[in-house]
């Protein structure tokens, strides 16, 4: 089986870099900088065989088109992509937006995902039990969440699931079942260390609702715990 995860070099990303690799699985980790990436190239030295380390900015086409053109020559199918490249660059609000902060979290956790599928949708389809996951949030939820603060944030990742949806009306028909998933509140630079999830449990938990899909849950917006999340 053949993943291909963005934003591998540290947190969620890196941890489902890793347990994939336990599985046996052939991973094409990606992220911005491979060089100073410490701790996916450590992962990787383990893994020699499994894995390629794969320079790849979602913000940037020209790096998506090089990304594809590298990972191309060395698989011709993908079974699994996930979208997981994210940031969060402030807890902004009405008082505190700014332009720059706002294009810049819905160009990476927003339209990036989505340029990264279009361009590795032929590969997908390829794949055995194609799926494509991208990870979204509970703060996505215009039902759920109810804070003042994080506006660009959470809008990027209500748009990220608006997309998805429509996403996964058109893969349905090549078999390939698309959601979103919410990896819970989990211990990582973003989430904090107060948070309830340490990683290897959080994508541990995610692998499993993964592995479980059926078209059933094609479009929809999973938690970690396997129970649909509210739009």
């Amino acid at each position: 089986m053949k993943a291909l995860i963005t934003g591998s070099n540290r947190g969620i990303g890196l941890e489902l870099t890793r347990q994939l690799l336990k599985r046996g699985w052939r991973v094409f980790a990606t992220c911005r900088n491979p060089i100073s990436a410490v701790k996916l190239n450590e992962v990787g030295a383990d893994y020699q065989s499994q894995i390629s380390i794969i320079q790849l900015d979602v913000s940037d086409p020209t790096s998506i088109e090089s990304s594809f053109e590298t990972i191309s020559e060395q698989t011709d199918a993908l079974d699994l992509l996930i979208n997981n490249a994210g940031i969060q660059i402030s807890n902004d609000q009405i008082s505190t937006l700014k332009i720059d902060e706002m294009e810049q979290t819905f160009l990476i956790n927003s339209i990036g995902p989505m340029l990264v599928c279009q361009r590795y949708l032929k590969l997908i389809q390829a794949g055995e039990s194609p799926r494509i996951v991208n990870i979204s949030s509970l703060r996505g939820s215009l039902a759920w969440y109810e804070d003042s603060r994080f506006y660009s944030y959470s809008a990027s990742k209500a748009a990220l699931n608006m997309m998805t949806k429509r996403l996964s009306f058109e893969t349905k028909a090549y078999g390939i079942i698309t959601i979103v998933i919410h990896p819970g509140w989990v211990k990582t630079d973003m989430g904090g260390l107060g948070a309830k999830l340490t990683m290897e449990e959080s994508v541990r938990r995610m692998l499993y609702v993964i592995d479980n899909l059926t078209m059933k849950e094609n479009g929809k917006f999973l938690g970690w715990d396997c129970k649909e999340v509210p739009w």
